[in-house]
């Protein structure tokens, strides 16, 4: 079939400065970025440098965030750090030394101003976006190309990655993996010789920086099964398998990863296959489908742990059957060259995704799954677009479907970066507001105890940057409550009282479950030590606490205790009730708007 002539829009993607003017592009929107500052978990890596949280694991290990010792959590959640009903054989350690070296690295340069780290972030997604341009030059026509790294550059699922330094693994991960295949594909294409190892290489480094460096691999396992064959080469099934062989490398690199105690275990955030394969099964039916909705219509990811996940999972499958129909009505347009890239890009996309759905589903996981779904949606925007003369049936659906992609991911994407930008800048400065507001008091230092506070940024964190900023300001911080839901607290005695969320039980959202998975249920009498307080489980619902009891173990009133409860807009002293009587706590929404 002979092609059409381009038209003015493929001529404007081919035009020489086109892939400089997509580098300027990132570079404006990564830049935008340095408005968050320090964020959430930032705070938490900078506390374990400083060794300002109980059992900080070690600088080249800061992503160890539990170690499944079941004596050390306990420890732990004795002193701070975890809430008390974390699980005690709770594992979650991610083996990420590279990323803590660099993290590491950049605390020495430059302390606790967070600039100098988002310059690195910066460096690093314009390297990242780089050298996908050139992956997708290698393997796609130079329109096709340009437009999927247009859409991949801009991809307001990348702001976390490029604007968020606790995210800057999938950078690490994503630099070396890319520039790896890329070798490895000219040493496939032209015998370049050292290809043969450095695509190896670039795997093996970005795996130091991450566990999302697999989704590397799962793109070399694509494209040896189902890529294009170099002229001189065997075809056959067994000799392109005989060539992935490589890859079972990784079996050392599971086996070291389970050797020095990674993985995740007795968490409901994190499944790990290795541990659990039943489990991670199940749970990729779930998340895939959320991933997928936000890849292919930016449909946010993270919003699943906020709200019921089912529309998300509609939103995928009815995306993913709308992108299937739409390649099938554009198929007789796509070119040869076009269609080979498909048919490993694609499959690789697909299995780095599912090499992503054990951690929480977000935006963030989507950079290596991008690099093969950009493609794809590029080629649907250029065919599908082509005037009605051009092959395919229906041809106004088509150019429809296109024209609906090329907004959200060509249009729209840009402004959907900078608001993703000043959404978590907008949650960083309120995360800082509430640590710097909370009504703790002046010194002598104090236990803090939160009885009712369901938002992460007004619960977890503020302990974090207190700690940083205030260390004085308190010996030790207890989550009692974190249920979305108002609290009844009853003042049972001098330095006791109960605690119950009202409508509901504990452990139903997703940052309680992150401590322990909801197959370890809590049984009645269930008791720990926090801060000096003991924490009974006086009441339980489907192996959910549903009361507690709580002793501080001195009066209530004592200077040195603080009982704080989220309210009007932060952490607010509760009016301690006499003994006997009881006092309501009303939930609001914290900063981040739905927890």
């Amino acid at each position: 079939m002979e092609p059409a002539p381009p038209h003015r829009f493929e001529r404007w993607l081919c035009h020489p400065r086109f892939f400089g003017a997509v580098l300027l592009l990132a570079l404006a929107l990564a830049a935008f970025t340095v408005i968050v500052g320090f964020y959430s978990d930032d705070y938490l890596l900078l506390c374990s440098l400083a060794e300002l949280i109980p059992g900080s694991p070690p600088w080249y290990d800061l992503y160890n965030f539990v170690s499944g010792d079941p004596q050390k959590t306990q420890a732990i959640i004795a002193l701070t750090a975890m809430p008390w009903w974390t699980d005690p054989e709770l594992r979650l350690h991610l083996v990420r030394p590279l990323t803590s070296a660099l993290i590491t690295l950049e605390r020495a340069v430059f302390g606790h101003a967070p600039l100098g780290y988002h310059l690195v972030s910066i460096a690093l997604y314009i390297a990242v976006v780089a050298a996908a341009g050139r992956l997708f030059l290698r393997v796609l026509p130079r329109a096709t190309a340009a437009l999927a790294l247009l859409i991949f550059a801009a991809s307001a699922s990348h702001m976390q990655p490029a604007g968020w330094i606790s995210c800057q693994h999938f950078l690490i991960t994503a630099l070396p993996v890319v520039l790896g295949l890329l070798a490895h594909l000219r040493y496939r294409d032209e015998g370049w010789r050292p290809g043969r190892y450095l695509g190896p290489l670039g795997l093996g480094i970005g795996l130091l920086g991450g566990e999302a460096a697999l989704g590397g691999a799962a793109y070399w396992v694509a494209y040896q099964l189902a890529g294009p064959v170099p002229p001189g080469r065997a075809a056959g099934l067994r000799a392109r398998a005989t060539a992935a062989l490589p890859v079972l490398g990784l079996l050392v690199y599971f086996a070291a990863y389970k050797a020095v105690g990674g993985g995740a275990a007795h968490t409901g955030g994190y499944v790990d296959p290795l541990s659990s394969p039943l489990r991670f099964a199940a749970t990729a039916a779930e998340r895939l489908p959320i991933l997928l909705a936000n890849a292919l219509v930016s449909v946010p990811a993270e919003l699943s742990g906020a709200f019921p996940v089912g529309p998300f999972i509609a939103a995928g499958l009815a995306a993913t059957a709308g992108v299937a129909l739409l390649y099938r009505a554009c198929l007789p347009a796509i070119p040869e060259r076009e269609r080979a890239a498909l048919r490993w890009l694609v499959p690789g996309a697909l299995l780095t995704l599912i090499t992503t759905v054990g951690s929480f589903p977000g935006s963030r996981v989507l950079m290596l799954p991008n690099l093969g779904i950009a493609p794809l949606l590029a080629v649907l925007i250029l065919r599908g677009l082509r005037p009605a003369s051009s092959p395919g049936r229906a041809p106004w659906a088509r150019r429809a479907g296109a024209g609906f992609f090329g907004v959200v991911h060509v249009a729209l994407a840009p402004p959907m970066f900078l608001v993703a930008t000043l959404s978590n800048t907008d949650a960083a400065r309120k995360l800082e507001q509430v640590a710097r507001t909370a009504e703790i008091g002046a010194p002598p230092r104090k236990r803090v105890f939160l009885a009712a506070s369901s938002d992460p940024m007004a619960s977890i964190y503020p302990q974090a940057v207190l700690a940083l900023e205030s260390p004085e300001a308190f010996s030790c911080w207890s989550m009692l409550s974190t249920a979305k839901a108002p609290h009844r607290l009853t003042r049972t005695g001098p330095s006791s009282f109960t605690l119950a969320p009202l409508g509901r039980t504990m452990l139903l959202g997703a940052f309680e479950t992150l401590y322990r998975a909801p197959s370890a249920p809590i049984p009645l009498g269930y008791e720990v030590r926090q801060c000096g307080a003991t924490i009974r489980v006086a009441e339980v619902e489907d192996g959910r606490p549903s009361r507690i009891e709580v002793d501080l173990g001195a009066p209530l009133e004592d200077p040195g205790l603080v009982l704080l409860a989220w309210r009007d807009g932060g952490l607010r002293r509760i009016a301690l009730p006499a003994i006997g009587e009881a006092v309501e706590l009303p939930w609001s929404p914290g900063p981040i708007g739905f927890f």
